[in-house]
């Protein structure tokens, strides 16, 4: 091959020996010990979210663990892995419409027996970044050399936008996915282009069928992630194709047979999956989140996240409705833009890099402009232009997608580069590496994350200590208060953290999930009962009032009628809207009941109502 012509395949040097790796490895674990040390402390008594999506993740850990003990011979035996009543009794929960986190869950389950899924579940937090950057450097090793991948990858791993879905989105936040999809591309568009096309054919499948087992294994983590990686998939796809032009059609064939080795394997790995959410019961029948709200405003990409150690220094960005701090990711830095900008321009032509510049090019302008949503806004003012989204919101399946969650494809976009970048500059020589390496450096620092915030998880002193488990019989049919709500603030779910840790020895006929009913194509939560009604009263300028006696009766008989044993009230449970005595003993009175204090929960028995 002559000097001026195109290689797209970079040879690294180094070897190949896992020492590198294994550093590597330590150094972004100690980054993200370092990030969540609120969370190391206390690993089962502390949770870092804004909202209360921790409770749901906790409990579908529980539930993960408890099926796969069921399976062995030890579990409870009264849920599933993706169909189960455990919550939301007797009606239940389709776990393939929800975050049910099988792929994360059935591999912790020993650290959820031992240690209780809230350890568990931090455990996956810690580890989400350390997985994200190893997968990232697995990419960016394919083009640049180990040090300038491993700087990129970090810059993945721990970008501001992984960061912020940690807190509470960890089916997110293990975005181990794109970057493997990346790698897949990559060696598809620079795979060799002469020789015996059955070759080529042969080579290529063994790459498509690893490719459909990672695809596999994200049905069963996330399935919005698979969803808007496919979504930036097909921008790269057309993107190659347009770089390549004439060089693409040697390699189509045998990108296509990988490809659908890649479908076939990931489908028959998701096949428990699909057939449940195609066929199970209470899958949602319209989109299940509004359009319009969850997007990326353009003033996003320079204003400093509350996540970054600059938090505060830019103006708080008006949004369509209050949003949860764990979406709102979209900052990168302006010397992080100018970082990538300046690759691309380096290296638009460059024998070794000049492809792959544009193609990242390409790509990241595609998904950056999908992130935004529809329409466009900058500073939280509309503009009179519609994005490129909208088009999006009229397809099936992808018409779930978040708009905002597209902004993991623009940090790999921009890590990649900031690779190519340092890949050139180190091997130039120090004198001549010194602006680009003086420019990464500053790109950690502005997207640095600080120490997470984390808050006490209140779990009941007779839960923790096991007591409940004793007054409860296996399998009771439980009420805890307060009910689960779907509101995106702390402690609105935590009676589902209180029910995975007693390890599902009772179901919950409250929760938070998303299903349907015939009369509601989407549901976030239970439906409320007559009992849930006059809480939500008493929550008034009423107060205590609202819980006159006779109605108190009545909504307890009614729950009773719908097969409730028992009701939890704990003492000191945030967000009960009076004291846990008063509310027993309300409920008490109701005749056949009985409440009974246990440690620092009452426990109102029910099965003696008529």
């Amino acid at each position: 091959m002559s000097r001026g012509s195109e290689d797209p395949r970079t040879h690294v040097r180094g070897s190949s020996a896992s020492r590198p790796w294994l550093v590597f490895a330590l150094l972004a674990l100690a980054l993200s010990l370092l990030t969540f040390r609120g969370l190391v402390a206390d690993p089962g008594g502390r949770v870092y979210a804004h909202n209360d999506d921790a409770s749901l993740f906790i409990w579908w850990f529980a539930n993960g663990a408890d099926a796969l003990a069921s399976a062995l011979g030890f579990g409870t035996g009264t849920t599933g892995f993706l169909l189960t009543a455990g919550m939301n009794w007797p009606d239940g929960v389709n776990g393939a419409w929800n975050t049910s986190v099988l792929g994360l869950a059935l591999p912790l389950a020993p650290l959820t027996w031992l240690a209780g899924p809230v350890v568990a579940y931090t455990t996956a937090i810690v580890l989400s970044p350390v997985a994200a950057s190893l997968s990232a450097a697995a990419l960016l090793t394919r083009f640049a050399d180990r040090t300038p991948a491993f700087a990129g990858a970090l810059l993945y791993g721990f970008s501001p936008y992984l960061t912020a879905q940690a807190g509470g989105h960890l089916n997110l936040s293990f975005a181990v996915l794109p970057p493997l999809v990346g790698a897949f591309l990559w060696r598809s568009a620079t795979a060799p282009a002469g020789g015996a096309l059955r070759t080529h054919v042969r080579e290529a499948l063994p790459w498509g069928i690893l490719v459909g087992g990672a695809l596999g294994w994200q049905f069963y983590v996330s399935t919005e992630l698979l969803a808007g990686t496919f979504l930036a998939a097909v921008a790269a796809v057309a993107a190659i194709a347009v770089c390549l032009r004439g060089r693409l059609r040697p390699r189509l064939v045998p990108f296509l047979a990988a490809s659908g080795a890649a479908v076939v394997t990931a489908l028959l790995l998701a096949a428990p999956l699909l057939v449940t959410m195609l066929t199970g019961p209470g899958a949602p029948r319209e989109a299940i989140r509004p359009h319009g709200v969850w997007n990326n405003d353009l003033a996003d990409l320079v204003t400093p996240s509350q996540h970054t150690l600059l938090r505060g220094a830019g103006p708080e960005i008006p949004r369509v409705l209050g949003i949860d701090p764990a979406e709102v990711g979209g900052y990168v830095s302006l010397v992080w833009l100018v970082v990538g900008a300046w690759a691309v321009l380096r290296r638009w032509r460059s024998p070794r890099h000049g492809l792959l510049v544009r193609v990242l090019a390409l790509t990241g302008a595609a998904v950056w402009l999908l992130s935004m949503g529809s329409p466009l806004r900058i500073l939280g003012h509309e503009l009179p232009v519609p994005g490129p989204f909208r088009l999006v919101e009229h397809l099936p399946v992808l018409e779930n997608i978040l708009p905002m969650r597209l902004s993991v494809h623009v940090v790999l976009v921009l890590s990649a580069l900031t690779a190519v970048l340092l890949h050139h500059a180190l091997r130039a020589g120090a004198r001549a590496a010194v602006a680009s390496v003086a420019a990464v450096a500053s790109v950690g620092v502005l997207i640095a994350p600080a120490a997470v915030e984390t808050r006490v998880l209140h779990i009941p002193t007779a839960i923790a200590a096991g007591a409940i488990e004793e007054a409860l019989p296996q399998g009771s049919v439980v009420k805890a208060l307060p009910t689960p709500r779907a509101v995106a603030e702390p402690d609105h779910a935590q009676a589902m953290a209180w029910q995975a840790e007693t390890g599902m020895h009772y179901r919950e006929t409250g929760g938070y999930f998303i299903g349907s009913t015939d009369d509601h194509p989407v549901l976030y939560q239970s439906l409320l009962d007559p009992l849930d009604v006059l809480l939500r009263e008493a929550e008034g300028p009423g107060g205590s009032a609202a819980l006159d006696e006779a109605r108190v009766v009545d909504a307890v008989r009614d729950i009773r009628a719908r097969g409730t044993e028992f009701v939890l009230v704990p003492e000191g449970a945030p967000l009960l809207p009076g004291p846990a005595d008063e509310l027993a003993e309300a409920l008490a009175r109701t005749p056949g009941a009985h409440a009974e204090r246990v440690e620092d929960t009452w426990v109102v028995d029910l099965r003696g109502v008529g």
